[in-house]
């Protein structure tokens, strides 16, 4: 497990910080994780389990193929 920086995220799921925190803000997105005094950062199995439904739902798929 691995805490990732808001940038990090942003190069991960492609992006930017205000659609990444109005995800956030609508509940379809992970919630940060306080790590210490006010900065933040989200769990990386987070980030990747939501980019693997995100595959899952547009391919409408129940697990997201991995073959190419």
């Amino acid at each position: 497990m691995r805490f990732l920086r808001l940038n990090e995220v942003k190069e991960r799921v492609g992006l930017g910080r205000t659609s990444i925190y109005k995800l956030v803000n609508e509940n379809n997105f992970p919630k940060p994780v306080r790590v210490l005094g006010r900065n933040v950062a989200w769990i990386d199995s987070e980030i990747d389990e939501w980019m693997m439904q995100r595959i899952a739902d547009e391919r409408g798929d129940a697990i997201p193929n991995m073959n190419y």
